[in-house]
């Protein structure tokens, strides 16, 4: 008789490889830490046998520096992440070996295992803004401005990314918006720390709704964001 196949969601895997604690087997080496990819895998098949890998091929940009992607499946779910080959200051290195590639690729794995959940806490890098500037108050327009009532107050509330509301009514609606947020956020991965920056301010109603009512959910947006984020900043430097 077949076991029936049991159905993740990214709410699911996520509070479960979460809660697990990689202190004891991190390591620090020039002021990063780093997680044991043997062991992140090992706990991984743990809870979740299915699962797989993928290294995606790599790119190399025209000083011949070199970025590493990784997918992890798991049932129905991916999750993506790409890391530079990097010298031990943490700079990206021109011409790497093989070696260096095959190191930074099982980075990059522990790194996207990390996107589940699994010792997120150590990639999460800067936290990005919480709070903005305030917004300058608009001068009321005149009676007569047919241009400022066509204008309703309400369309502040619709965020750059599709309309997701304010109010958010469950959990599996939370997992939803969060997964649609890195899903767009991802899309910033060839643009600039800036512009990610202004997408989480412009959209920081609904990351408020998730920060005060739904924390798990929070604890995940802002660890995919603060990877994306310190992703672009080294592409930034890379380039100067």
């Amino acid at each position: 008789m077949t076991a029936s196949k049991t159905k993740h969601t990214y709410a699911s895997v996520w509070k479960t490889l979460s809660a697990i604690d990689c202190s004891e087997k991190a390591e620090k080496k020039n002021g990063l830490t780093y997680l044991s990819w043997a062991w992140a895998w090992g706990i991984l098949m743990e809870h979740y046998p299915e699962a797989t890998y993928d290294f995606l091929t790599e790119e190399w940009d025209r000083e011949d520096r070199c970025t590493v992607w990784c997918k992890v499946t798991i049932g129905e779910l991916e999750r993506l992440m790409w890391l530079p080959v990097m010298d031990y200051k943490n700079k990206a290195i021109v011409s790497p070996d093989t070696r260096a590639v095959s190191d930074t690729r099982m980075r990059c794995l522990t790194k996207c295992l990390a996107m589940y959940g699994l010792g997120h806490y150590i990639y999460a890098g800067e936290d990005l803004p919480t709070q903005t500037e305030p917004a300058v108050e608009e001068k009321p327009a005149p009676k007569k401005s047919p241009a400022k009532k066509a204008t309703p107050k309400k369309a502040d509330n619709v965020t750059p990314i599709g309309g997701i509301p304010d109010t958010i009514g469950d959990s599996e609606e939370a997992s939803k918006v969060v997964d649609f947020i890195c899903q767009t956020a991802d899309t910033f991965a060839t643009g600039t720390e800036q512009e990610l920056i202004s997408f989480w301010s412009d959209n920081k109603k609904v990351i408020d709704t998730l920060d005060s009512e739904y924390p798990e959910h929070f604890t995940q947006l802002k660890a995919h964001f603060g990877a994306l984020r310190q992703s672009l900043k080294n592409k930034e430097s890379h380039d100067e």
